[in-house]
């Protein structure tokens, strides 16, 4: 399988805007070790990455986003069991291109991947939901059937120290990712 993207944008300048603006900046990343790492995806594991996510709500600020397949993506369940299997590294890559490196990103099970956007604020956490969302729709898959095009749906929380605490964000961020998917193409609520 490969993945093909086009870089036009990138060379052209075109999308390039404040996106990665953060209000205030993320706490000290905890050391990372490789075998916190999926060799599949890259992307960290759920166990290390739930570790981090109820530290960093304790200390600061950020968002939540958890991403799905969408209607779009309905053709990949015709596709052989091996193609499928093969298109997580490469959807894995897409979303991680759209985050900072200092922003993590799991994978959680089937096609579902999280994000932790440290130090996000609303607005930035609802430009990254559009960024994730490009990305994704901008790869083309190819796979040993052919060519699949995928598409996702992003929901989200943020959440602030200094505001009342939620009692589970990452329910939240689900319960939120279940209206994107039947609404509009993300939500982010905090």
């Amino acid at each position: 399988m490969q993945m093909a993207k086009s870089w036009l944008d990138w060379f052209t300048g075109k999308g390039v805007d404040d996106w990665d603006r953060r209000a205030k900046s993320a706490p000290e990343m905890p050391p990372l070790d490789p075998e916190d790492f999926d060799p599949v995806t890259g992307a960290i594991h759920w166990a290390k990455f739930t570790r981090i996510l109820e530290a960093e709500r304790l200390q600061s600020a950020g968002a939540l986003l958890v991403i799905d397949l969408n209607e779009r993506s309905a053709e990949i369940e015709s596709l052989a069991e091996e193609s499928r299997k093969s298109v997580l590294p490469w959807l894995s890559q897409s979303i991680r291109h759209a985050v900072r490196a200092d922003d993590l990103v799991t994978h959680l099970y089937g096609y579902r991947f999280a994000v932790l956007l440290r130090g996000a604020a609303q607005e930035v956490a609802d430009t990254v939901a559009k960024r994730i969302r490009e990305s994704v729709d901008d790869t083309i898959f190819m796979t040993n059937e052919g060519i699949s095009r995928l598409g996702v749906a992003v929901g989200g929380v943020t959440y602030d120290p200094a505001d009342e605490p939620k009692s589970d964000i990452i329910k939240a961020a689900f319960d939120n990712l279940g209206y994107a998917g039947k609404s509009e193409p993300f939500i982010l609520i905090s």
